[in-house]
């Protein structure tokens, strides 16, 4: 049997001397089942190769690298470099690159065919990354992410829920309803974070608005609408800076769409958005 998470990381941080960054919002996964979750909902779309985010001291990638693809990590912290180098030694298939995630060109690998990303990812970065992955062209084969709880409830929120709001309808608009695959709690990292975690997987798809500008202005409209997310849409949108529509033609889209102007922005499903900025764009036309 192979050395235990827990140990593997109490023996590489000893000999390295290594103490977890706070700013970088280092917390090392140790729960072995989580680990082994993270890496089946990874290869469960049979990818053709797989980028991690964030080895760190490389539990997840010392099971990532036994699918026999190529896997590219992506550290910012070059202190793990020996430990991963240890990896490397074994597996060829292994490649780091010591960046920030939020500065790569995450398009680079899928374009080579299907790709996977998958990471216990910083807190602090979860909404821009979450964007920058799910917004990556072309799009990734499945995208398996560690995030706070609060965040994973938000995600995968109901419309007219108090989480429900412009993320909610980020990864729906490009990925649907996310999956659960595990809840953590804080004893599952070393040193634990003050909240609980949940690993989502996600699958890209083709959006329901192709055209770029179209897609702006999808945004826009959701902007509006939870930009103060009590008011009725009417109002919303008359009041929006994101959009230059007075009273009358917020009322308009509103008919055209088929939907109430009294309505409120969080009750509306991803086709009410989609059908409302069809109607907007028509309006405003």
């Amino acid at each position: 049997m192979t050395e235990s998470a827990r140990g593997q990381l109490r023996r590489a941080r000893t000999r390295l001397g290594i103490k977890p960054d706070k700013g970088l919002g280092q917390h090392f996964l140790i729960n072995e089942g989580a680990a082994d979750c993270i890496v089946d909902a990874a290869l469960e779309s049979g990818p053709e190769g797989i980028v991690e985010i964030g080895p760190g001291l490389g539990v997840l990638t010392r099971r990532l690298v036994q699918a026999d693809v190529p896997v590219v990590g992506i550290e910012m912290d070059e202190e793990m470099q020996p430990e991963l180098e240890r990896i490397q030694r074994d597996h060829p298939n292994l490649e780091v690159r010591y960046e920030d995630v939020l500065r790569a060109e995450l398009g680079e690998f899928t374009a080579r065919g299907a790709w996977v990303a998958v990471g216990n990812i910083p807190y602090q970065i979860t909404s821009p990354l979450l964007e920058q992955l799910l917004t990556t062209a072309p799009p990734f084969a499945a995208i398996v992410l560690m995030v706070q709880r609060e965040v994973g409830l938000r995600l995968a929120a109901a419309p007219a829920t108090e989480g429900y709001g412009a993320f909610t309808l980020l990864a729906r608009f490009y990925a649907g309803q996310p999956e659960v695959v595990a809840e953590l709690s804080p004893a599952s990292f070393d040193p634990p974070p003050k909240v609980h975690s949940v690993v989502l997987r996600m699958t890209p798809r083709t959006p329901p608005i192709e055209e770029p500008e179209r897609r702006k202005l999808f945004f826009a409209v959701v902007k509006s609408a939870f930009g103060q997310r009590r008011k009725q849409l009417s109002n919303a949108l008359s009041g929006s800076p994101h959009l230059s529509m007075d009273k009358l033609q917020a009322r308009d889209a509103l008919a055209r769409a088929g939907i109430v102007t009294s309505r409120r922005g969080e009750t509306l499903s991803l086709g009410e958005f989609v059908a409302l900025t069809e109607a907007v764009e028509e309006v405003l036309a």
